[in-house]
């Protein structure tokens, strides 16, 4: 009989811990859920999410570079490995940025817009210039996209480039053409021109880098 006291009195400090370990998880039972389960979790699927987006920008710009064979739009394997690398590793900058896109016929980049759409950036479209002015009249853009020709007026562009000097609108214009003439250069006060989803990614993130760094 004795031999039982001595035990069960061998037992009670782990019997008081395992007592005070309750007594905690009762007390702080909700702000243990709220704010250290979320971390755990957000742990264990943040790279499974990240994988899925990695994914979906590989294979954004994999589609994107099968345009139509006129364009003469071909992307290096290589380059195609740099955008996606350097996307990947500015995720953040990406989300939520606004993102204004003049085109008269916006079914012919969509993919280029579902790619910035799964990077979550927001896309505001616009058919013409004074479209366009309206929506920036009312919100704030962090950059343009925007086409060259428009209908009969092949420098519908550069008119859109123009408006914007004379309302002293800072907002950075990029070109994103069907067919590019390197020789011909950027256009003055544009920030870039590009008929490469790839290159398109770059312009974007230099921008972003610059205004959100």
């Amino acid at each position: 009989m004795e031999n039982v006291y001595i035990e069960l009195i061998q037992l009670i400090p782990s019997l008081l811990w395992f007592i005070l370990t309750a007594v905690i998880l009762i007390l702080f039972y909700k702000p243990i859920r709220h704010e250290l389960l979320p971390k755990l979790t957000g742990f264990s699927f943040q790279g499974v999410a990240f994988s899925f987006l990695e994914k979906s920008i590989d294979a954004a710009i994999i589609e994107l570079a099968q345009k139509n064979p006129k364009w003469n739009v071909l992307i290096p394997t290589e380059a195609r490995e740099i955008a996606v690398n350097r996307t990947k590793k500015n995720l953040p900058l990406f989300e939520g940025a606004q993102i204004l896109w003049v085109d008269d016929e916006p079914k012919a980049f969509q993919n280029e817009r579902n790619m910035f759409i799964k990077l979550k950036a927001e896309i505001t479209v616009a058919i013409n210039t004074e479209e366009a002015l309206e929506h920036l009249n009312r919100s704030r853009f962090d950059f343009i996209i925007s086409d060259m020709a428009r209908g009969e007026d092949a420098m519908a562009g550069l008119g859109l480039l123009e408006q914007l000097q004379k309302n002293k609108d800072k907002t950075p214009i990029i070109f994103y053409i069907g067919v590019f003439n390197p020789e011909k250069g950027v256009p003055p006060f544009a920030f870039g021109i590009t008929n490469r989803p790839d290159e398109l990614l770059h312009l974007t993130l230099d921008i972003l880098e610059r205004s959100r760094n």
